[in-house]
């Protein structure tokens, strides 16, 4: 990742014409559902009859038409040495559809699935090189797309808006104002005849987007294709969409642009969050959500991002070349995204992208010895301090690609920016990295960093650790998580009550809402917990617990699900207990406070002798 900066005083940039119209559009129509679509096909105005070219299909944000921020794109990727189609969804601008102004994720997603198919199989577009170009919505839709169509190789989003339920709820009122939004959906839905409304307006308070910008004025998105209408049925299908899901199963390559400044960057940075390194990020500086849509500098530098990401996403398929430009592309995406996803705090992203085991060199930094280490140690280390920081910022450049088979050697310029406070803290140098490729995936064996120059102070460090120890990175919580499970666990097949007694909070709480009866369902209380478990050393053999434990992690570093095979001989039966658990389980500061545990009951009752009559009785676990 990396993030761009834009300088107000690029005249040049500035002077540049918004809609930069190569010299060939083709009007096209396709058909999606059974229905006809209508397109414009933009190519290089150099292209020349029989050229293959890589193929791009180009949406737009809610409620426009293939005239405005994605035709304003598909030129500027056309100028770049593309083929990019921009296109009217069903029911919008010259596009068939018998409802009209409906913005439903299902009916989009379904007309891009359509786009690729038809962009893939026109004669001057090479089939096996298609991208997904989404703008503001339509991120979300042509993120589903690329995680479910084998033909869209990579993904570029620019200005994405991607919410989740509880991105819906800030934006538009809370569970109130979405509640309230439903239920006019819902009403719309009924009403014998489309209830429209204005989609964008400056005097209307009643309107979608009301004293908007583009939308309202005529020399930017009011054109006359826009018809600037909204049907009310949409907002149940925009509201309950996720347009955040499809990042946690999508693993190709994505380039996002976005801005502080633009609408909901809280729904990009969780949307890069999941994607982990399969992303590269670029941050503008102060541009507006409608300022991408079609001012001169925004456009130009996020098209040209896009190019870049595409040039070395999109390989050619006919030579042994596409392997190469593959793999240097999976190398540049590890080493561009490594710094930001630091910068995020995003260690379990950042630990994949490590083999298992590192050679760390730092030595002209902080002086010592090259270490080896292993990445759960390394994202530890820098997991202790890191997050300390007020900001920080890394930045890499100049990336440059050596490959050998399975082994590759690359290179970066790199700058690192650290602050707490009013300190600062500056290093720039030369990283190098040896990678290997495993099972298809490239890992780094080992990192250099060369100190050419440094500036500020290193106190910033010691703030920045105490910071770090006060509030602990979520990284370093899940390790205090897993290793209150563990512990757990380990203490049963020890029998080491003491260090069983030591793993759970004061107010901690077991549940188990599948306990046969005659067992307690609750025991609330460390020292109640303590006597449930009073007899487990003298009723239980020998016993396993942690060969076959899997943890899955939650968002809250905190909570955890984790399932086990338990093999236990108790002894006052003589019977071997073989069971499989589950458990959501809640660590805080090191201790458990709540378990909640599933398990069959019926080799429970077998194996204590519960279906012959007996009954359980506290201190006989």
């Amino acid at each position: 990742m990396m993030r761009a900066l834009i300088a107000s005083t690029a005249l040049a940039f500035a002077l540049m014409a918004t809609h930069a119209q190569p010299a060939t559009v083709k009007p096209v129509t396709f058909d999606s559902q059974g229905r006809s679509l209508v397109g414009n096909l933009y190519l290089p105005d150099d292209y020349k009859d029989g050229q293959k070219l890589p193929g791009l299909v180009v949406t737009g944000a809610w409620t426009t038409v293939k005239e405005q921020m994605a035709g304003t794109y598909a030129a500027a990727m056309a100028d770049r040495g593309y083929a990019a189609l921009a296109f009217d969804f069903r029911g919008w601008g010259q596009s068939d559809g018998r409802i009209r102004y409906l913005e439903n994720p299902e009916r989009k997603t379904e007309d891009i699935h359509a786009a690729v198919h038809y962009l893939s199989r026109r004669p001057e577009v090479d089939g096996n090189r298609i991208g997904g170009f989404g703008i503001c919505a339509s991120a979300g839709y042509m993120s589903d797309v690329a995680l479910n169509n084998d033909a869209v190789k990579s993904l570029a989003l620019v200005a994405p808006w991607l919410h989740d339920a509880e991105i819906v709820k800030a934006v538009y009122g809370g569970d109130e104002g979405v509640s309230r939004l439903i239920q006019a959906s819902r009403q719309a839905e009924q009403s014998p005849e489309p209830v429209i409304v204005e989609a964008a307006s400056l005097t209307n308070d009643a309107a979608v987007m009301y004293q908007a910008p583009y939308y309202t004025q005529p020399d930017r998105g009011l054109i006359p294709e826009y018809d600037n209408k909204f049907n009310l049925a949409s907002w149940e299908g925009w509201l309950t969409y996720d347009a955040l899901q499809s990042a946690d199963n999508l693993e190709k390559p994505v380039l996002l642009v976005h801005s502080e400044a633009a609408a909901i960057p809280q729904g990009a940075r969780e949307y890069a969050r999941r994607l982990g390194s399969h992303v590269v990020e670029v941050w503008l500086d102060d541009v507006t959500q409608f300022d991408f849509y079609d001012q001169p500098i925004p456009v130009k530098t996020s098209s040209d991002a896009v190019a870049e990401h595409f040039h070395t996403t999109l390989a050619a398929t006919s030579s042994t070349a596409n392997a190469d430009i593959k793999d240097e592309a999976a190398i540049r995406t590890i080493i561009e995204g490594l710094g930001p996803l630091v910068d995020r705090g995003n260690f379990e992203a950042v630990e994949k992208l490590y083999a298992d085991e590192i050679e760390m060199d730092y030595t002209s930094l902080n002086g010592g010895e090259v270490e080896r280490t292993s990445p759960q140690a390394l994202m530890t280390q820098w997991a202790s301090f890191l997050p300390g920081f007020d900001r920080t910022r890394h930045v890499v450049s100049n990336i440059a690609v050596t490959l050998g088979g399975t082994r590759a050697e690359a290179t970066a310029y790199g700058i690192a920016d650290h602050y707490v406070d009013d300190l600062a803290w500056q290093v720039k140098g030369q990283y190098h990295y040896s990678l290997q490729k495993d099972a298809g995936t490239w890992r780094i064996t080992s990192h250099r960093f060369t100190l050419e120059e440094e500036s500020g102070t290193r106190d910033v460090f010691e703030p920045a650790i105490r910071q770090a120890a006060a509030n602990p990175a979520a990284y370093i919580k899940r390790q205090q998580t897993e290793k209150a499970v563990r512990d757990f666990l380990t203490a049963l097949e020890e029998k080491d009550m003491e260090k069983f007694a030591g793993v759970w909070a004061e107010d901690a709480v077991l549940e188990m809402p599948y306990a046969p009866e005659g067992f307690p369902e609750r025991v609330a209380g460390r020292e109640d917990l303590i006597k449930h478990y009073a007899a487990w050393p003298q009723n239980s053999g020998k016993a396993d617990f942690t060969s076959q434990l899997v943890f899955h992690p939650l968002r809250d570093p905190e909570r955890i699900f984790v399932e086990f095979k338990g093999a236990v001989e108790i002894v006052p039966t003589g019977r071997l207990y073989h069971q499989s658990y589950g458990g959501l389980i809640h660590v805080a500061n090191g201790k458990i406070k709540l378990f909640r545990e599933y398990f069959d009951p019926a080799p429970f009752k077998w194996a204590f002798g519960l279906d012959e009559g007996g009954s359980f009785q506290a201190g006989e676990s």
